[in-house]
């Protein structure tokens, strides 16, 4: 009779394992009773539950670790800009200035014409359309322009130095 006893004990044990899900493992979904328990760890349940949360949180690393280098990517990408644009605005000062002191030159040796004024106040124009852009807008747009804008000064140079050996 004893051994009838432990027979059903170990085979209602044994059919507890068997039907023993891993959700009815999950403590955070139910508190499992002490034969789901025993289920649990008998059908491996738990085993599995534990390489779940470690392929998880592995992959998870594996994300942090990708959104890292991401960002360091765009700080990078931020501090190439923000010297890009330092550069940009040292170029368009020195133009600024060396227009400044044409201009003054100019009209000191009373050598202005009104061509020459034109074509100073469309390097200007130029200038402050430059210096206006807005942020948003490319970095390839930005060069492009600044690149236009010395043009237009070495072409009011180039004209200049012809008007005055004529």
């Amino acid at each position: 009779m004893k051994n009838i006893n432990k027979l059903v004990l170990l085979g209602s044990l044994f059919l507890t394992a068997c039907t023993t899900t891993p959700e009815k493992c999950d403590p955070s979904i139910s508190d499992p009773s002490f034969l789901d328990k025993l289920g649990c760890v008998a059908s491996g349940s738990y085993e599995k539950r534990v390489n779940a949360k470690s392929q998880e949180i592995k992959d998870l690393a594996a994300q942090q670790k990708a959104l890292s280098e991401s960002v360091i990517e765009l700080e990078n990408q931020r501090s190439a800009i923000i010297s890009d644009r330092a550069t940009r605005l040292a170029e368009m000062d020195k133009i600024n200035d060396n227009l400044f002191s044409l201009e003054s030159a100019l009209k000191q040796k009373n050598a202005m014409t009104k061509e020459l004024q034109a074509k100073i106040n469309n390097v200007k124009n130029s200038s402050e359309a430059v210096k206006n852009l807005d942020d948003n807008a490319s970095i390839m747009e930005k060069t492009a322009k600044l690149a236009q804008l010395k043009k237009q000064y070495s072409e009011l140079l180039d004209n200049m130095s012809l008007s005055i050996s004529k």
